[in-house]
């Protein structure tokens, strides 16, 4: 285990983890990750299987490895938290707006899923990715997205690497869930720019120290039908013909009563 602490730490803090945010993914006290991470005690073989399948690494790579030397962190921006059904099928999990609010700092938490809808829809294209589903609130992204509004985004397991210029994603910080179009500036200056369609709003800046999670949006889920306008024109004809027809019923019970 001779690379052990210094690789924990490593990939501790490339996923932008706490001790304790460790700790609670491997059940154990945030004390015994520190331990690990100074060398005082090493985890037993339950624990560094948990380990490598955080991280997506090999046992080898884990103990024997420097990884801050070659730079294998492939699952560093992966989701550590998934459901599945019965299939073994990962789930879409559904993030409300109420449940929005607790999802930057709950995202981490398997207990926190529990208390989540979640579902599966159709076809191919929900099956190559990790897909969560989140309720758009306000009007920022009037027309494209109404409020009330569900979008459906894939995982950026490459983070920022995968944004597409101009595209509509959801953009977890460290304090909000925002549904916003991004233009990507990491290279060149470590942040994202995020664009609303409606122009009311003004961009707002994120660093990429802030970001914690990129979906980019493929579908969404809506119950907003805009009426047509000869669809229009058609009811309010429909509404003027009733009318009239009341009036003179009315008219005819006046005459009748006289």
């Amino acid at each position: 285990m001779h690379h052990l602490s210094s690789n924990l730490k490593y990939l501790r803090a490339a996923r932008k983890l706490s001790q304790q945010e460790l700790a609670d993914l491997l059940e154990v006290g945030r004390t015994a990750i520190a331990n690990y991470e100074s060398g005082i005690a090493n985890p037993g073989h339950k624990t560094l299987l948990a380990l490598v399948n955080i991280f997506g690494i090999s046992l080898d790579e884990l103990l024997y490895q420097d990884l801050q030397e070659t730079g294998i962190n492939r699952k560093e921006f992966q989701p550590v938290v998934v459901t599945v059904d019965k299939s073994g099928q990962e789930n879409i999990v559904l993030v409300d707006t109420k449940a929005a609010a607790g999802y930057p700092t709950r995202y981490l938490e398997p207990e926190y899923y529990k208390e989540l809808p979640a579902f599966q829809l159709p076809g191919a294209d929900y099956r190559n990715g990790t897909f969560r589903c989140f309720e758009v609130e306000g009007d920022s992204m009037n027309d494209t997205l109404q409020s009330g509004d569900y979008v459906i985004g894939r995982f950026c397991d490459n983070h920022y690497k995968d944004v597409r210029e101009g595209y509509v994603h959801v953009v977890v910080t460290g304090d909000q869930v925002l549904v916003k179009r991004v233009i990507n500036k990491a290279e060149q200056e470590s942040k994202l720019i995020l664009l609303s369609d409606n122009d009311v709003y003004p961009p707002i800046e994120a660093g990429l120290d802030e970001v914690k999670e990129i979906w980019q949006v493929k579908s969404k889920l809506s119950s907003y039908l805009p009426v047509k306008r000869n669809d229009l024109d058609r009811l309010i004809g429909d509404l003027t013909s009733e009318i009239r027809m009341l009036k003179q019923r009315v008219d005819d019970m006046q005459r009748g009563e006289a």
